[in-house]
């Protein structure tokens, strides 16, 4: 077991056992200090100061961790090892593994706060490699790189787009109704912007994306076919 591994499990157990005391007091609806012999396990005497010391110092351990990155990689493992526990936030309505049953428009398209990209991506993949020739966008779209170009042109337009708005973007591309995107889907994306993964987006083909400096001031990515419509300034990405 990791370092990592072990700082977790050592939190989760804190946290446990600070919980067990608060819910072995409600059970036994006893407001003010009771009896050890109240609480199966329970040495001592309880009340809310005990409860509110045991949070605090909880709390305070995690204010004062100086390795920020070791946290974030321990909560991303657990967050994958137990993914199916999670509980719907606002956030994320329908965290993955927790229901299956999700509410649709009349497309089949799942509703939640993406569902605008989701729909995107679905009209996207529909018309990759179409043949119809009534079509008005029949063989324009051949791989998703070129769904991915013409995203980029078409929604972001001048103001270019994020790195996020792309990875997102292509997350949802070909799987419109997967479980809701969140930062633990960036690494995979992001080979497509790296040469040594091979960097498809950023080199090769008929297109590829280019950095360039929107009317804003700030770094986008746009499609170098129609960059010199946007801005004067560009640059391709090594």
């Amino acid at each position: 077991m990791t370092r990592n591994e072990n700082q977790m499990y050592s939190d989760i157990t804190s946290i446990r056992k600070s919980l067990e005391k608060i819910a072995n007091a409600l059970e036994t609806n006893v407001p003010t200090t009771p009896k050890p012999k109240d609480i199966p396990g329970f040495e001592g005497t309880l009340d809310a100061l005990d409860v509110l010391t045991d949070i605090k110092t909880i709390t305070d351990d995690y204010a004062s961790k100086e390795n920020l990155a070791n946290m974030t990689e321990a909560r991303d493992y657990y967050k994958e090892k137990y993914e199916d526990t999670l509980t719907p936030t606002s956030d994320n309505p329908n965290p993955a593994g927790y229901s299956n049953a999700y509410e649709t428009d009349l497309q089949g398209i799942r509703v939640d706060s993406d569902h605008d990209i989701r729909s995107t991506a679905a009209y996207y993949e529909e018309n990759l490699n179409c043949n119809d020739l009534g079509n008005p966008e029949a063989y324009k779209f051949r791989t998703k790189k070129d769904c991915i170009l013409d995203y980029v042109t078409n929604e972001f337009g001048l103001h270019g787009a994020r790195y996020t708005d792309i990875i997102k973007f292509a997350y949802y591309l070909g799987s419109p109704n997967a479980p809701k995107y969140t930062s633990a889907d960036r690494g995979y994306y992001s080979c497509a912007f790296a040469t040594r993964f091979g960097g498809h987006l950023i080199k090769g083909g008929k297109d590829c994306l280019v950095k360039g400096i929107n009317k804003e001031g700030d770094e986008r990515y746009f499609a170098l076919s129609s960059v010199d419509n946007f801005t004067d300034y560009y640059k391709r990405i090594a």
